[in-house]
């Protein structure tokens, strides 16, 4: 079943026992590194207090837009923290990122409550896979909607390998007009795959998907932040399936922005997703706001701004 991000959990492992471990250390290498800036990502808290306790400005490059830096719950840790560092108290939620914010979507992906003052926006370069796109795919039949389907690189590693969804999946894109290319996993031979094989979905254990999203028209997703990212500076429409961590907060916020559908796990049948697929391929206009997204991506600085602009908290 898709399990939610619940922020007394973030607030505990995340602010609290991993920003408890590393901020010593950041501090330990501070005596001789000395810097003048500490930019971090903004589920890691250790470079935020360590920066608080050296007295120089700090930032963040946003990785999970999405997870609930705003809850109470994550406020009240990140003051017990700062309490045992001697630090103040803050009542400010997003005092971690009040000064800096490095978001690399553009900002209407933000929730209107999420939209800070001293953000900035950058796109991300595309990058290129070495030998380009594989000649299996590139040679895929064109007459009907290329489907990318991929549950990324940590599922499969899980317990059961998300072995019975990656199974609905097949079948689903085998009910539908479409062709399909299911990524099983970087260690999963497709030459060994014991379960469905229609004729129209190709099998691949890896998938070059930021290449592949480019030419696609719908990626069926766990809705991964990176992913998620891609798929809509492509411009290309999502139906989520949320596994964990904050991807069902993703996953939400595609729905609310009517670029994708979401589908919870336990509500997953072949049936149900190809259902979805279809509704998002035949209504054209969850495909006319993502490529709203990706123009407005491709509106964005170049992530080499990032160095500037950081560099002026120092002056």
């Amino acid at each position: 079943m898709t399990v939610e991000l619940a922020p007394e959990f973030f607030a505990a492992a995340f602010v609290g026992h991993l920003a408890a471990a590393s901020t010593p250390d950041l501090l330990d290498v501070a005596k001789s590194w000395q810097p003048d800036l500490i930019l971090h990502e903004s589920t890691e808290y250790g470079g935020y207090l360590a920066a608080e306790c050296l007295g120089i400005p700090h930032g963040a490059l946003d990785i999970a837009p999405m997870a609930p830096y705003a809850h109470p719950a994550v406020t009240e840790e990140l003051n017990r923290q700062r309490e045992k560092l001697g630090l103040a108290p803050v009542s400010d939620a997003w005092h971690p990122f009040r000064d800096f914010r490095a978001g690399v979507v553009p900002e209407d992906f933000y929730p209107t409550d999420n939209r800070l003052p001293g953000a900035r926006y950058y796109q991300v370069p595309a990058q290129t896979a070495q030998g380009g796109l594989a000649p299996d795919i590139a040679q895929l039949p064109t007459e009907r909607p290329l489907v990318l389907a991929t549950l990324g690189s940590n599922a499969p590693r899980l317990p059961g390998g998300a072995h019975a969804l990656l199974e609905i999946i097949v079948e689903a894109l085998g009910e539908l007009p479409v062709t399909g290319v299911v990524a099983l996993g970087a260690d999963r031979d497709p030459r060994q795959w014991d379960g469905p094989r229609p004729d129209n979905v190709h099998l691949t254990s890896f998938v070059q998907q930021e290449l592949l999203l480019r030419s696609s028209d719908l990626f069926i997703t766990h809705a991964g932040f990176n992913g998620t990212r891609e798929a809509l500076a492509a411009g290309v429409p999502m139906v989520a399936v949320p596994l964990f961590a904050e991807q069902s907060h993703n996953a939400g916020r595609l729905h609310q922005l009517g670029v994708g559908t979401r589908i919870d796990v336990q509500e997953v049948t072949r049936d149900s997703l190809a259902a979805a697929a279809r509704n998002v391929l035949e209504d054209r206009s969850y495909r006319s706001r993502a490529q709203g997204f990706q123009r407005r991506s491709h509106a964005l600085p170049d992530l080499d701004r990032l160095v500037e602009d950081a560099a002026a908290l120092t002056a």
